[in-house]
């Protein structure tokens, strides 16, 4: 039955009286916002690297990089100058290297006669063809060999041609180790001749204590 006139009205205040006792209970002293409830947050600040950092990450970038790709152990006298850069897994010197005495570590393609007439020519740029092919023949038939994990690796060593000494001159000492069959790894060493013959057996044993990860994946792929 509807209600009317005083009955709806009475019914009416005691709805308005229900919810403001409900907002006043809810804005009692319990429910005042404490102290203790405002928590305080602090976003850290990003740390801006500096030139050393980003240095020494580079650093560590290139020595998980080189551990990867080649190891090696270095002989008494030579120096680590870097690791992977462009096509270089490597660039050592002989000494402290403010002599220039650089010896590169690159892999790349083409024949082991190729790349010696290639460095023959760095040295006699001006010496015709059979010249270079005359002398590439007689460094060939000179040639060393070391053994490299099972691989042959051979070892050149190319002398300028002057009228003099050729202690006056420039030399190449060269390693070439297959590592596929499409890609050698070149090991170069170009500077006075007297530091590449004085240096040679350092050569030798460095070529021989080369480690190519790539060879030992290969090897043990042959061996099941």
């Amino acid at each position: 039955m509807p209600l009317t006139g005083r009955g709806a009205s009475s019914v009416l205040q005691v709805f308005v009286l229900t919810v403001v006792a409900a907002c006043v209970s809810g804005c009692g002293p319990d429910a005042a916002v404490k102290s203790t409830d405002i928590r305080r947050y602090v976003v850290p600040k990003e740390k801006t690297l500096s030139a050393d950092d980003i240095a020494q990450a580079n650093r560590q970038s290139t020595g998980l990089n080189q551990s990867r790709q080649i190891d090696y152990t270095l002989p008494e006298g030579w120096a680590e100058v870097s690791g992977p850069s462009g096509m270089r897994l490597a660039t050592l010197a002989i000494g402290d290297g403010k002599d220039g005495q650089e010896i590169s570590i690159i892999p790349a393609s083409g024949t082991n006669r190729s790349n010696v007439e290639r460095w023959q020519k760095q040295l006699d740029k001006d010496a015709s063809a059979e010249e270079i092919a005359d002398r590439v023949d007689r460094a060939m038939a000179k040639a060393g060999s070391v053994d490299v994990q099972g691989q042959k690796a051979t070892i050149v060593l190319l002398t300028q041609s002057v009228e003099d000494d050729e202690k006056v001159g420039e030399s190449i000492l060269g390693g070439m180790l297959p590592m596929d069959e499409s890609r050698t790894l070149f090991v170069k060493f170009r500077g006075p001749a007297e530091v590449a013959r004085k240096e040679q057996k350092r050569f030798v044993a460095f070529m021989a204590s080369l480690r190519l990860p790539q060879i030992n994946a290969e090897q043990a792929d042959s061996s099941n």
